[in-house]
């Protein structure tokens, strides 16, 4: 493998975003408003031809959904997810560590069908970067780095929750678009007055990206993990 797809693999493997990072906002009556934030221990995964897994790593992200009132709210959320120096290759001349990030943003629409379910349509935008270090005899390192362009993807999905005790809920997320996929499934503990703790386990699949340093090469990408988090209504 060539050091421009080894780039392309790695940072693509970081591509990736996703849906319902925390209890979901039932209440869309206008400026009714959730903000959400989770740490999630994430493993990166990816697939040139060579399968490949890097360290995990603890990521915050955050989103932010608004009530508009008619059954209808808006979403914003971001995700940088980051692995740790990832050891690729190691003799007594040579040391080789990877380690890839993406900066990701991502816009929703959502429609409330039910008191429990929410469909919802948006646009996810990303940008991975990349960068190598070969350290030769422990001093001397190489450095090498690459980004992606800017890649829209659309999707829809669905997500809903249900009341499994008094303060107590569970709640699930599936959606796709092209060359992704994602689901989501946890439990939301009420721990004071409008302030929900977390823990959720995702998933998100994101194949074929190239682009910018990558060329037409093609990688496909997986991240999942545990997350906690604190969601916040007013």
């Amino acid at each position: 493998m060539n050091k421009k797809t080894i780039i392309a693999f790695t940072a693509s493997a970081t591509l990736l975003t996703g849906v319902a990072s925390a209890a979901p906002l039932t209440d869309y009556s206008a400026g009714k408003t959730s903000i959400d934030l989770t740490w999630r221990n994430t493993e990166i995964s990816g697939n040139s031809g060579t399968e490949r897994t890097f360290d995990k790593n603890g990521n915050m992200d955050w989103g932010i959904t608004t009530g508009l009132g008619n059954n209808f709210a808006i979403q914003y959320r971001q995700f940088n997810p980051e692995s740790k120096d990832t050891t690729s290759h190691s003799n007594p001349s040579v040391t080789t560590t990877m380690k890839g990030k993406v900066d990701t943003q991502e816009f929703n629409v959502l429609y409330k069908i039910d008191k429990n379910v929410a469909v919802y349509t948006g646009i996810m935008k990303t940008k991975a970067y990349f960068n190598r270090k070969d350290t030769v005899y422990g001093s001397d390192e190489y450095l090498w780095g690459g980004a992606s362009t800017s890649k829209n993807r659309w999707q829809i999905g669905v997500v809903g929750s249900a009341k499994l005790a008094e303060k107590t809920t569970g709640y699930a997320s599936l959606a796709a678009g092209k060359d992704l996929t994602s689901w989501e499934l946890g439990i939301a503990q009420e721990v004071a007055p409008n302030v929900d703790f977390n823990i959720s386990y995702r998933e998100i699949k994101a194949n074929n990206n190239s682009g910018g340093d990558f060329g037409s090469t093609n990688i496909d990408g997986t991240a999942k993990g545990l997350g906690f988090g604190i969601s916040y209504k007013f």
